[in-house]
C-alpha cells in the first residue's frame, strides 16, 4: 500500500509530512516568497493556504528544477487532486526525475469545476519551466478517424458516401459547448466568421490538457505545453483566469474562454507566454519560451521560424479546409466581458494571435448594440507582444469591442494585423506599433525561402474546381466525418456549398494589409452588417514598412488615422527585392470584392509616387445592406508621413492628408524592425499633437511649442507615449 503524504490543511495546523524541507534551486528565493505572501494572504482570509507537491503518477519523491528533492511524497496530478485545491493553495508540479536533462511529461487531461469565489485569492497551478510539460492529444487522436484517400467521403465506420456537403455550423461554440447547427441544416449566415471548435460534444469532449468549468480565480504559470489539441486551456463559465510565464507548442488556442449567461467569463490574463502553434520550422531541441530560436535551416533569430502553414499550406485550407485545426489563437475569447489583459507575448508561426468574438450579439439588429446589450470585449489591452509569421491577423476583433488598447506590438511578415471586419462598438485605440516584413506567403519569391516547400496543388478536373483530396476538406466534429470542401457542389435543396474554391489556391490571400475592414456582403439583411458606430477607430504614432495597402477591400469606416510613418518597399528603399515587393496583381481586379453588395466603384488608389497602392479594392465611404452610402461614418486621414505619398480623387474629400507629407520617414533599418531615427528624419517632426477632448474623445490638436512626431518611435528614441489620462493606463 502506497504511503500517503500528510501535506498542510486549509482547515487547521499542518501535520508534518515525511517530505524535507522544500527546495527549488535557484529559483528557491523567489519561489518561496511568492509563497510565503500567497500563505499570509489566505491566512488573512481565515484560511492558511497549502502547498500541493505533484508528479504525474504520485508517491513520490518529487524534484526541483536543479534535481534537488522538493517533496518526498507526492500527490498524483489528476482532476481528484485538483478537487482538494482551496482557494490560495498552490498545486506545484514537479519533476520526477533529479537529472539535470530530464523533462517530466505530464498526460493526464485535469478538469477542474465549480472552484473558487468571488475576491477569493486564486487557485495557483505552478510547474517547473522546461522540466514540466503537459501533452495532450494530436490532431489525428482527437479527431479518431483517418482523411480518406479518394473522392468518397464518408463518415468514420461507415461506407455510404457524402456527395453534397451540408453547411457547417460555428464550430468555435461548438469546441466552447455550445454548438447547434442551423435549423433549417443549410446556409451559415452571411459573412459569419467560422473557427476551429473547442468544445465538449462528442470528439472534443476531452479536446484540452487542463479543463475548467465555472472557475473563479485559477492562475497557470510556469509550464510547458505541447501537442494540447485543440486547447492548451479551455475555461467555460469561468473568470480571473491568468495564463503567464509558458510554452505552448501546437494547440489551437492557447486559451480559449466562453462566457455563459448565468456564469459570465471576464478579468482574463495572457501574459509572457511563447506560443509556437506551427513548430515545422522550428529545431525542437532549442525551442524554449525565452528564446532566441533556432530554425531547421541553420537560422538563429528572435522572431521564430516560418513552417508549412506559412510556406506550403493554402490560407483557405488552413481557415476552413483539411489544416482548419490551426485556426485559432493564443487567446480565443467568445462572449468574454472583460477586462482583458494580453501582454509580453510572443506568437511564432501562428494563424491569429488574439482572436475575440461577441456570439451572444451576433443575432441583435446593428442598431440594437450598445454597451448594454452586448456587454463583451470591453477594455481590451493588447500590447508589448511580438506577432511573427502570424497567416492572418495578429489581433481580431469580431461582432463588438468597446475600449480596446492595442499598443506598442511589434508585427513581422503578418497577413492581415488589425481585423475590425464587421465590428460594432469602439472607441478603439491603436497607436505605437512597428510592423515590417521580410518575407511573404505561399510563393517562391525567392529560391531560398526558408520554411518547406512552396505552396503548390494537385488539380483534378474530374472533380471540377481543381479539387485536391489531400487538402480541400474539413473535419466535422460533430458528426464525425471528413466533408469536400472544396468543390461548388449543389445539394438536394439546390443550395451552393460555402466555400469559394478560389480560397484555397496557392494565390490567395498573399498580400495582405494593416487595417482589415469590409464592407456588406450580397444579400445581407438590412440593419446587420457592424460598424464601429458608437465611437471611431483611432490609428495615430505607429510606423510600418509595407510591400501591402494600408486597407482594402472594403471601406475606410470612422477611422481616425493621424501621425502615422508609412514606408513603401519601392526600387531603392534598403530590403527592396523585386519579387517581395511587386505589386500583387499588377493591374487592378476588376472582380475584387464581388462578394459585396455593390463592388462597382471599388478601386486602386495610387500615392504620388510608387507602384505599391495607398488602398486597394477600397472605396471611401462605408455603405449600408442596400448599397447607401453612410457619410456620418466618413474617416478623417491627416499629418501622416508616406513615402509614395497619398492618393486623390476617387471620391476621396478635399481634406484627405491635407496636412499629410510626402518622404521617405527616415527610419533606421525598418527591413529589420529598426524604426528608431535618422538624424533629419522627417517623421521627428508633427503638426499634430493627439490628445483628449472634453467629449472623451480623441483630437490632432495644434502642436505648436509642443515635440510631436510621426511614428511609434519619437527623435529621442524612445517609443511613442500614449496621452496623459487615466483612460490610456494599462493594468498592473
Amino acid at each position: 500500500m502506497k504511503a500517503t503524504p500528510v501535506l498542510p490543511s486549509a482547515r487547521g495546523p499542518a501535520r508534518p509530512a515525511r517530505a524535507s524541507r522544500p527546495r527549488f534551486g535557484a529559483a528557491g528565493p523567489a519561489l518561496m516568497l511568492a509563497l510565503a505572501i500567497l500563505t499570509a494572504e489566505g491566512a488573512a482570509q481565515s484560511a492558511a493556504a497549502k502547498t500541493i507537491f505533484v508528479t504525474p503518477a504520485g508517491s513520490g519523491p518529487g524534484y526541483a528544477a536543479d534535481g534537488t528533492m522538493a517533496a518526498e511524497l507526492t500527490q498524483p496530478y489528476s482532476s481528484a487532486t485538483m478537487r482538494s485545491a482551496l482557494p490560495g493553495d498552490v498545486v506545484q508540479l514537479l519533476a520526477d526525475d533529479p537529472k539535470p536533462d530530464a523533462v517530466t511529461l505530464y498526460r493526464e487531461r485535469v478538469a477542474l469545476s465549480q472552484k473558487g469565489a468571488p475576491d477569493a485569492l486564486p487557485i495557483t497551478v505552478r510547474g517547473l519551466g522546461a522540466k514540466t510539460r503537459m501533452v495532450g492529444k494530436s490532431v489525428d487522436r482527437v479527431r479518431d478517424c483517418p482523411m480518406p484517400d479518394d473522392h468518397g467521403e464518408r463518415s468514420c465506420g461507415d461506407l455510404y458516401a457524402v456527395l453534397a456537403a451540408p453547411r457547417k455550423s460555428d464550430l468555435f461554440a461548438a469546441l466552447l459547448g455550445s454548438a447547434s447547427p442551423p435549423a433549417d441544416g443549410g446556409a451559415r449566415t452571411a459573412g459569419a466568421h467560422l473557427a476551429i471548435p473547442i468544445g465538449r460534444i462528442g470528439r472534443l469532449a476531452e479536446a484540452a490538457c487542463l479543463d475548467l468549468d465555472r472557475v473563479d480565480g485559477l492562475v497557470v504559470e510556469d509550464l510547458t505545453f505541447e501537442d494540447c489539441w485543440l486547447a492548451a486551456v479551455r475555461a467555460i463559465g469561468s473568470r480571473r483566469i491568468v495564463l503567464r510565464r509558458s510554452l505552448i507548442i501546437g494547440s489551437s488556442y492557447g486559451l480559449a474562454a466562453r462566457g455563459r449567461a448565468d456564469h459570465p467569463s471576464d478579468t482574463l490574463t495572457v501574459e509572457n507566454v511563447t506560443w509556437v502553434q506551427d513548430a515545422s520550422g522550428f529545431d525542437p531541441a532549442s525551442l524554449t519560451r525565452e528564446g532566441p530560436f533556432r530554425c531547421r535551416d541553420g537560422r538563429t533569430t528572435e522572431l521564430g521560424c516560418p513552417g508549412l502553414m506559412w510556406r506550403s499550406i493554402p490560407w483557405g485550407v488552413s481557415h476552413h479546409g483539411t489544416y482548419e485545426h490551426f485556426n485559432g489563437a493564443l487567446l480565443g475569447g467568445s462572449d468574454v466581458q472583460g477586462p482583458v489583459i494580453f501582454r509580453r507575448n510572443r506568437v511564432l508561426a501562428a494563424y491569429n494571435g488574439i482572436r475575440l468574438k461577441a456570439s451572444g450579439c451576433e443575432d441583435l439588429p446593428a442598431s440594437g448594440l450598445s454597451p448594454t446589450s452586448c456587454p463583451f470585449n470591453a477594455n481590451l489591452w493588447i500590447f508589448d507582444n511580438l506577432f511573427s509569421y502570424v497567416r492572418d491577423n495578429p489581433v481580431e476583433l469580431e461582432t463588438w469591442a468597446t475600449n480596446a488598447h492595442i499598443f506598442h506590438n511589434r508585427i513581422h511578415n503578418a497577413h492581415a494585423w488589425f481585423s475590425f471586419d464587421d465590428m460594432g462598438g469602439g472607441p478603439v485605440y491603436v497607436y505605437g506599433n512597428r510592423g515590417w516584413f521580410d518575407d511573404m506567403p505561399s510563393l517562391a519569391w525567392t529560391p531560398s525561402a526558408p520554411g518547406g516547400p512552396p505552396c503548390s496543388r494537385r488539380p483534378l478536373p474530374a472533380t471540377g474546381a481543381g479539387f485536391d483530396p489531400a487538402l480541400d476538406r474539413r473535419f466535422d466534429y460533430l458528426k464525425v466525418r471528413w466533408l469536400p470542401v472544396g468543390v461548388e457542389a449543389i445539394d438536394a435543396a439546390g443550395r451552393v456549398d460555402w466555400m469559394d474554391p478560389a480560397e484555397q489556391s496557392c494565390a490567395a490571400s498573399i498580400l495582405g494589409r494593416v487595417i482589415k475592414l469590409a464592407l456588406p456582403e450580397k444579400g445581407a439583411a438590412p440593419g446587420t452588417f457592424r460598424y464601429a458606430a458608437r465611437a471611431p477607430i483611432y490609428v495615430f504614432n505607429n510606423s510600418w514598412f509595407l510591400r501591402a495597402p494600408v486597407t482594402g477591400i472594403g471601406a475606410a469606416a470612422n477611422l481616425r488615422h493621424w501621425n502615422n510613418a508609412v514606408l513603401f518597399c519601392e526600387p531603392g528603399v534598403p530590403g527592396y527585392d523585386a519579387s517581395l515587393c511587386k505589386v500583387r496583381p499588377e493591374t487592378f481586379a476588376t472582380d475584387c470584392g464581388r462578394e459585396f453588395v455593390r463592388s462597382d466603384d471599388l478601386g486602386r488608389y495610387a500615392g504620388t509616387r510608387g507602384s505599391v497602392p495607398f488602398f486597394d479594392c477600397f472605396r471611401w465611404l462605408p455603405m449600408d445592406e442596400r448599397g447607401e452610402d453612410l457619410p456620418s461614418l466618413a474617416s478623417v486621414f491627416d499629418h501622416d508621413v508616406s513615402s509614395n505619398g497619398f492618393p486623390q480623387g476617387n471620391g476621396l474629400p478635399a481634406t484627405f492628408e491635407r496636412h499629410g507629407r510626402m518622404g521617405d520617414p527616415g527610419f533606421r533599418t525598418p527591413a529589420r524592425g529598426d524604426f528608431t531615427l535618422v538624424p533629419g528624419a522627417l517623421a521627428a517632426t508633427s503638426a499634430c499633437l493627439v490628445g483628449e477632448t472634453g467629449e472623451g474623445g480623441l483630437a490632432c490638436a495644434d502642436a505648436s511649442g509642443e515635440r510631436a512626431f510621426a511614428g511609434a518611435v519619437g527623435p529621442d528614441g524612445k517609443p511613442y507615449a500614449a496621452p496623459a489620462s487615466p483612460r490610456f493606463r494599462p493594468p498592473d
